[in-house]
């Protein structure tokens, strides 16, 4: 999204028509150019999917923590000039990237995703456990001439494990951004959403995320027997005494 510094005239707007996206401009008599409130119920985001020849055989469980993932997540626009100002607005719904987009794009990989909320009880059976977070959404205002331009930008991570395991056996931290140009705010949410999920891709296919969770998954569990046995010195046991016998005849 872009806007225009200082006083907008209306003769100016039909020359801020760039590729279909209209640089919006906002000061003086246009006010504000941000709703109080933006829902992700209204980002409809079209990620790039993979095609994977064979699922993993387990059920994904994404744990959703509120203290990890908020709900609602307040914005606001500003510049180096002035970091403290700007438009101030709410994203709300904010967990549906994970429930609904994280979930569908995951899907490519496993057998079933399930999205649940911490504290939750989870599957009797083996299953994998995907912790998500999202560190911080936030907007980035770069000035350029007579327009500001303004990125949407997230930075987040994801940890996936067997739930048999108590260490990840992938994380990843990555972002994702915007692009500069945007008609609305929900189409520039449905861009990050799309740049924070092929990042997430690129790491689970190209830096080996997902041979790393088949391997852990592929490991043998110790049985009880291993786990009780006292650890090797390396040492060799010392000779077993000799019973009493016999003095030699002379």
């Amino acid at each position: 999204m872009r806007r225009r510094s200082g006083t907008a005239r209306l003769g100016d707007l039909g020359r801020l028509v760039v590729g279909g996206a209209i640089a919006i401009a906002v000061a003086g008599c246009f006010g504000s150019h941000y709703r109080p409130t933006y829902t992700m119920a209204d980002v409809q985001a079209k990620p790039a999917s993979l095609l994977v020849a064979r699922k993993i055989p387990r059920t994904l469980v994404l744990v959703v923590d509120p203290a990890r993932v908020p709900d609602a997540i307040s914005l606001h626009e500003s510049t180096s000039f002035d970091p403290q100002g700007g438009e101030r607005f709410q994203l709300l719904e904010f967990r549906r990237f994970a429930s609904r987009d994280l979930r569908d794009a995951l899907a490519s990989y496993f057998d079933k995703v399930e999205v649940v909320a911490a504290g939750a009880p989870m599957p009797s059976e083996p299953h994998v456990v995907g912790d998500v977070k999202v560190d911080r959404v936030q907007l980035h205002a770069v000035p350029a001439g007579g327009l500001t331009y303004t990125i949407i930008e997230m930075t987040w991570g994801l940890g996936l494990r067997p739930s048999e395991a108590a260490d990840y056996a992938f994380s990843f931290a990555g972002e994702g951004k915007s692009s500069e140009s945007y008609p609305t705010f929900e189409a520039g949410m449905a861009q990050l959403v799309e740049s924070a999920i092929l990042g997430l891709n690129q790491g689970l296919t190209e830096k080996g995320g997902l041979d790393a969770l088949q391997k852990a998954l592929a490991a043998p569990e110790p049985t009880k027997e291993a786990a009780s046995a006292p650890a090797s010195t390396g040492k060799a046991a010392p000779p077993a005494p000799k019973g009493p016998g016999k003095k030699p005849k002379k």
